[in-house]
């Protein structure tokens, strides 16, 4: 898996927000913005003035059984990669058994890492077969590879990174909030890190 911070927001245009609500000036320093924002937002739970808060995330790697648990979220938008055009490299590739894991994520369970494998195989041959990729799409088994553009705004971003990187979540999906996590700027960070759990 691979996550990458494409664009953020200025946590100046936050401020900004919550300088409006008081009718107070904003602040240049990003110590004394830092400051406001943290006691509006996460203290006085104003969260709303962070929805202006926005965070582009290039995830690459990520199985299909992820990307049905990120539709769950729904205050985000995602740009994912359509299988109708993409099998075609599934469908081309000689030495499937070499490179197997370059499209099936790989759990801790080996029947289910085998049974995944066979279902790649299968799909590989319907593909070969001619079977349209909307169709042969049908067999697709969760493990699949994929990848998306993420955008959500920090209030969003709070809640799934509670949700995400707690015990109970899907190991696969803990690990995505993890690295989303870790790719946030530095001075953003204070806006998660009583979020985050682990």
């Amino acid at each position: 898996m691979k996550v990458k911070l494409l664009h953020n927001t200025p946590l100046e245009v936050a401020d900004i927000a919550i300088s409006k609500c008081y009718d107070k000036e904003p602040y240049k320093d990003v110590t004394k913005q830092q400051s406001r924002i943290n006691r509006v937002a996460n203290v006085s739970k104003h969260s709303s003035t962070i929805e202006h808060l926005v965070y582009s995330f290039d995830i690459e790697g990520i199985s299909r059984a992820v990307l049905q648990e990120l539709a769950r979220h729904r205050i985000a938008s995602y740009t994912v990669k359509s299988t109708r055009y993409t099998l075609k490299e599934l469908k081309d590739e000689e030495s499937i058994s070499e490179n197997k894991y370059k499209y099936i994520v790989k759990t801790k369970n080996e029947e289910v890492n085998r049974s995944n494998l066979g279902s790649l195989f299968a799909l590989q041959n319907i593909l070969q077969d001619g079977v349209p990729n909307d169709i042969a799409k049908y067999c697709l088994p969760e493990a699949y590879r994929t990848a998306l553009v993420m955008t959500i705004n920090a209030r969003a971003l709070q809640n799934f990174l509670a949700l995400r990187t707690d015990s109970h979540a899907l190991w696969e999906i803990q690990d995505l909030a993890r690295a989303m996590y870790d790719v946030i700027p530095n001075e953003h960070r204070f806006l998660f890190e009583e979020v985050v759990k682990g």
